[in-house]
């Protein structure tokens, strides 16, 4: 286990009630010093754009955020896809914009994909960016720090008139026209603290900027929580739309077939069910992906956890190999995953590994999301 995680794995333990050590207590004590400090830094930079909005990029272009207030995986990734193909399909030209997190071209304006070809690597792009390009089919993916840049580039060169910003909500150097915040419904708002005492990236106060809410892993939640969820995000803003989704598993096919797949062939419906599987992720939030395996009817025997965005080598496809033959099970790993595994030596040995395609189901507030949709373009 990596520094990082022991260290994401004590602060999540801190966060949870119950009796602490002597030094738990001074640790927490010293985060709430830190919290406030945070607090004080966010709050002011916030302001400095709210009270100077010439201070902000505007582009010739409708500017729709999707983001959230706290850190882990809300899942962005399949809202930003499910965003960007309701606009496609009504004839708008799209773009999306992604900062291309811990990549190689992070800091630069990069082409990722044309919405046609796939021009840059996970580890060069990013994993998500990579993800989005491989299956928006039509859709160009830029990536780089300066969303500004990359929004003005998708404007010369692919006339997109929608630009859609990938974890924007506190991206405010850039003017949007609709804010689209993403609440986890298994962990909404985990202690209520900002970091690093908690996971808000910003004070509930702020929830006032949103135009809409998506509570995401409502299957995953009972209905006392919800509720709970939607009374805290009507005491900060009384009139955005709030809308619930599933992440649903859409297939599940082997690496090979999904590594050949096409962005325009995306509806492979075979499931392995019935077979015992080891869930293998990278991701903020692993135990909704590992829940999901579960809910097409696989039986979970074990997991193997690496950080977010981690980068994988064949050194760990190879402990994957030993793990499933010794447990006599198969792997089953997210899309996100896969555009970063070295796919020639998974080939070489013959990985018994699935790739589990998710999607974002809105099953309450569609209509509202079709009204702020059609309210932004115009009609």
């Amino acid at each position: 286990m990596s520094f990082r995680t022991r260290t994401a794995a004590y602060f999540n333990y801190l966060m949870q009630p119950g009796p602490k050590s002597g030094w738990d207590r001074t640790a927490l004590r010293i985060l709430e010093w830190l919290s406030v400090l945070y607090r004080i830094g966010i709050n002011r930079n916030c302001l400095s754009y709210q009270n100077h909005p010439e201070r902000q990029v505007l582009l010739g272009a409708k500017v729709i955020s999707v983001g959230n207030i706290t850190v882990g995986g809300t899942g962005k990734t399949p809202a930003v896809c499910m965003i960007a193909r309701r606009l496609y399909a009504t004839g708008v030209r799209v773009a999306v914009l992604n900062r291309g997190y811990r990549s190689q071209r992070e800091q630069d304006t990069s082409v990722m994909s044309d919405g046609s070809h796939v021009f840059l690597s996970a580890r060069e792009g990013g994993d998500e960016a990579c993800l989005m390009a491989r299956i928006l089919l039509g859709i160009p993916v830029l990536v780089g720090r300066d969303r500004a840049r990359s929004g003005r580039i998708a404007i010369d060169d692919f006339q997109s008139q929608v630009l859609i910003l990938d974890d924007g909500f506190q991206y405010w150097q850039l003017h949007r026209d609709l804010d689209i915040v993403l609440i986890d419904g298994t962990n909404p708002f985990g202690s209520g603290n900002v970091l690093p005492r908690g996971i808000l990236r910003e004070p509930l106060e702020h929830l006032n900027r949103a135009d809409l809410f998506i509570i995401t892993k409502t299957d995953q939640a009972d209905r006392i929580t919800i509720d709970h969820i939607y009374e805290v995000l009507r005491c900060y803003n009384a009139s955005a739309p709030i809308a619930e989704a599933i992440h649903k598993p859409a297939w599940c096919v082997p690496f090979a077939q999904w590594h050949c797949m096409e962005a325009a062939d995306r509806t492979p419906r075979y499931f392995p069910k019935g077979q015992e599987a080891i869930a293998v992720s990278a991701l903020g939030n692993p135990d909704s992906f590992e829940h999901t395996i579960q809910t097409f009817g696989c039986q979970l025997v074990g997991s193997i956890r690496y950080d977010d965005h981690y980068s994988y080598t064949e050194a760990d496809v190879a402990a994957m190999a030993d793990k499933a033959a010794a447990a006599d099970a198969i792997l089953i790993t997210t899309e996100k995953d896969a555009v970063k595994l070295p796919a020639a030596y998974i080939e070489d040995c013959r990985l018994p590994l699935y790739v589990l395609g998710i999607e974002m189901d809105i099953v309450k507030g569609n209509d509202g999301i079709e009204k702020i949709l059609q309210d932004i373009l115009g009609g």
